[in-house]
């Protein structure tokens, strides 16, 4: 069915105005980077906003893409003059392993700069920073912060870790520039140092061993692991024996022993992997080793597993003492 002339110019009025406040709201969110609006939390609450906005029957959060951080340690210049701003400029090019990522002369300039960036290192004026800075850098890691001070105001920024005095000595700068990328170093190996620490915590929770044995088999697909009573080994598969059947499984014993929860299984045997809470007794007799299992299996002990066995004593006599 075709549409009339004035139906379609009737259409294109209606959507116009949409249109108009789409591009609008695009045009504020492409120069939102470059805008002070404060910290990254705002800026993202500011563009969720704009993108509930655009329409009324569907919601869309439009969020600019990050910029791509250079390689090297990032760094952040706050000082309102030109020709101390270019002497830092200087230094930095000729210390490797640092990048200069943004400069900026006001303290809210600074603070956008940081959460764009994100730098490891920040050097400002102690003027400069405003009087909660201290509270403000100390919420996270980094930036390091180097303070730039003027002959007429010797008082040193609480959150420095270095101070340096203007006129800036590019001898004095460099070796500020060293210790803090020592600084920098440090914090980073503590940084790994937790991150490795809450996975090793993470990972002790994570379930290591097989609950359940997979059997393919449609009628029982799985086996409860406590309902293993052993394995043997049978060629290039591995036969589960429980109290009432045998089942088969592709698998080689050295890779089900890995599998298997060593505190419940064990290998006695090259052929041969035994549920500790199924052994109900074990047999020497000329040298050799026999576990009795409680459903009256015998499985031989080999002789490079002999050790397995003395726990296996340990646990039958105490639960006979029980």
């Amino acid at each position: 069915m075709g549409m009339s002339l004035e139906a379609v110019q009737v259409s294109r009025r209606h959507l116009r105005p949409k249109q108009d406040k789409l591009c609008s709201s695009q045009s504020v969110l492409s120069c939102g980077i470059h805008c002070d609006s404060g910290s990254s939390k705002r800026q993202l609450e500011t563009w969720g906003w704009l993108g509930e906005s655009m329409g009324n029957s569907q919601s869309t959060n439009l969020v600019p893409l990050p910029p791509r951080q250079p390689d090297g340690m990032r760094v952040v210049i706050l000082e309102p003059n030109a020709e101390n701003r270019g002497l830092l400029q200087r230094g930095l090019d000729e210390l490797p392993g640092f990048h200069l990522v943004g400069e900026s002369v006001t303290w809210d300039e600074c603070i956008s700069l940081l959460d764009i960036h994100l730098p490891e290192l920040l050097i400002t004026r102690t003027t400069s920073a405003a009087p909660n800075s201290a509270e403000f850098v100390s919420e996270t890691v980094f930036p390091v912060v180097v303070g730039l001070r003027t002959k007429d105001c010797r008082e040193a920024l609480d959150c420095a870790f270095e101070t340096v005095d203007i006129p800036l000595d590019p001898g004095s700068l460099r070796a500020a520039m060293e210790r803090a990328r020592t600084e920098i170093y440090r914090r980073k190996l503590d940084e790994l140092s937790e991150l490795l620490q809450r996975y090793m915590n993470f990972s002790r929770g994570i379930q290591r061993y097989l609950t359940s044995v997979r059997i393919e088999d449609r009628r029982t697909p799985e086996i409860p692991a406590e309902h293993v009573m052993f394995m043997a080994a049978d060629g290039n598969y591995v036969r589960v024996h429980t109290q009432a059947n045998v089942y088969e499984l592709r698998e080689t014993m050295s890779g089900m022993t890995a599998k298997l929860d060593p505190a419940q299984f064990a290998r006695v045997h090259r052929s041969f992997i035994v549920n500790r809470t199924h052994v109900r007794s074990v047999l020497r007799k000329d040298g050799t080793a026999i576990c009795v299992l409680t459903n009256g299996a015998e499985i031989p002990v080999g002789p490079n597993y002999r050790a397995e066995v003395n726990s296996f004593e340990t646990l039958v006599s105490c639960a006979g003492n029980t």
